[in-house]
């Protein structure tokens, strides 16, 4: 069941660009269209570097921006969400990446008109959502390590730049050939210690891979108040596409047993959490989001409803 907040038309909006998306459109010439018939008070910023999304998005709330906005791809709409978890200040998406997860998950048009356009009634609609919190950093998709990490650091920009999406499964390719075995020890909330050999651990707020209608599991729900951790105890890449195949539209994690030949229990192990505490041998490092950012051990527990966003 989604929570769905109604609120009245701002008066003053401010929108923050990230001037190297992978579209091209005439950007302002929308806002001034949709914002200037409304009645809405606008203005822009432009991000140059990282950190920039945060401090600008903090800086608009101080000037008296009811509605944050963000044009960009996941990266920068996710630095712009951190500066906003906590606070009633909605943040409204405005896709412009290659892979606009974000975006998807929360059903928002990748047609920019009709993004921009959803502040502009009378009222308009808002939902609660939870947040990642991964030591003092935020997420919103998903944090992991093991072939996580290895991933992100294979889709180079020049393999995005080619094959947009999909350098991320040629990336993915490579690292369950090569990616080492690591002990993991894993503490789920105050309720048990798990500790095996495995390849990966990921840990989901939110469901999609970005391939198609590919998700991590039906059962990933930004508005549940948990976290789906999914630990990889081998590199089998014809099991795992096997159950990467089967992921879409099946009701229960456990059907996965019903594929031939595969017995997903010596696969994936998968629980729901609300903390999670991650310890790895050797030392290994974590990807956040879609960026290399610290090293085993690590902290991540959930932010329930921690971010409103314009839906």
């Amino acid at each position: 069941m989604k929570s769905l907040l109604e609120n009245d038309r701002p008066k003053k909006v401010h929108i923050i660009i990230n001037p190297a998306p992978s579209r091209r459109l005439p950007l302002l010439a929308i806002l001034n269209t949709h914002f200037r018939k409304a009645g809405i008070q606008w203005d822009v910023s432009i991000t140059h570097g990282t950190g920039d999304g945060a401090a600008l998005a903090k800086a608009a709330c101080e000037g008296g921006a009811e509605v944050i906005g963000v044009y960009g791809g996941d990266g920068t709409v996710i630095e712009v969400a951190s500066a906003l978890v906590g606070s009633e200040t909605p943040l409204m998406i405005l896709p412009g990446g290659t892979g606009n997860l974000v975006a998807s998950e929360l059903g928002i048009s990748r047609n920019v008109d009709r993004a921009c356009g959803k502040i502009c009634g009378d009222t308009f609609t808002t939902r609660d959502v939870d947040v990642g919190r991964l030591n003092d950093e935020y997420f919103l998709l998903r944090a992991g390590c093991g072939i996580e990490s290895g991933v992100v650091q294979d889709a180079t920009r020049d393999l995005k730049d080619q094959f947009g999406k999909w350098a991320y499964v040629f990336a993915a390719i490579k690292r369950l050939q090569e990616q080492p075995v690591a002990h993991y020890t894993i503490r789920l909330d105050d309720r048990e210690t798990f500790r095996g050999e495995g390849v990966a651990c990921g840990v989901a707020n939110a469901g999609r891979v970005g391939v198609g209608k590919l998700v991590l599991s039906p059962t990933v729900d930004m508005e549940d108040g948990k976290l789906d951790v999914f630990f990889l105890k081998k590199a089998n890449i014809e099991g795992i596409f096997k159950l990467a195949s089967r992921m879409v539209g099946i009701d229960e994690p456990d059907k996965v047993d019903e594929i031939p030949g595969l017995d997903a229990s010596k696969l994936v192990n998968y629980w729901q959490v609300k903390r999670v505490e991650i310890q790895t041998d050797p030392e290994l490092e974590v990807q956040v989001d879609g960026d290399v950012t610290t090293k085993t051990p690590i902290n991540v527990e959930v932010v329930p409803k921690g971010l409103r966003v314009v839906v």
